[in-house]
């Protein structure tokens, strides 16, 4: 009787352990899907709800073949934009880890955030888009990291870190 009372005991304890196993993955590769900002080392702005990722084909008249966009928005509906990979490569666009580049001036207009005041056509806007991991299939992460600084309206400067960290739809 001790012995299936041990027993029982034991085997609730290793069911009990396996049971409360979570994942720890904590890999670069693994998504956090999120996008969040901070604005002049303040706290942290999310546009992690309803994160879309598309690859559009484009007509022939365009001159390119494909263009990616990430969509996604705040609690409060605020959007969030980034359309980039303008290709001359059929979808889905595809990009080379780690590369980056920066985004001078209104280039910085493929980076559309609904809720924060930015002057697209400031000369003095310097974005960077550092690209970590760039999945081609669905499923696949995505990370870039950004930095840099931007003109709101009434012309102050400000400083703009974030993340993006999202799996491929």
């Amino acid at each position: 009787m001790t012995k299936s009372i041990f027993k029982t005991v034991m085997l609730s304890i290793l069911l009990i352990t396996f049971l409360s196993c979570g994942d720890d993955d904590n890999s670069p590769s693994r998504s956090a899907d999120k996008i969040e900002f901070i604005i002049d080392n303040g706290t942290p702005i999310s546009y992690s709800t309803n994160i879309i990722t598309s690859d559009t084909p484009l007509a022939p008249t365009s001159g390119y073949s494909c263009i990616f966009k990430i969509n996604s928005e705040n609690t409060v509906g605020d959007t969030f934009e980034l359309s980039f990979g303008f290709s001359t490569m059929p979808c889905p666009f595809q990009l080379v880890t780690p590369s980056s580049i920066t985004l001078i001036g209104a280039q910085i207009s493929i980076l559309n955030i609904q809720g924060v005041d930015i002057n697209y056509s400031s000369p003095g806007n310097a974005i960077t888009l550092d690209y970590q991991l760039f999945g081609q299939n669905s499923g696949d992460n995505i990370k870039i990291i950004i930095s840099g600084h931007y003109y709101d309206s009434p012309g102050q400067i400000h400083t703009i870190s974030g993340e993006i960290d999202i799996n491929r739809s």
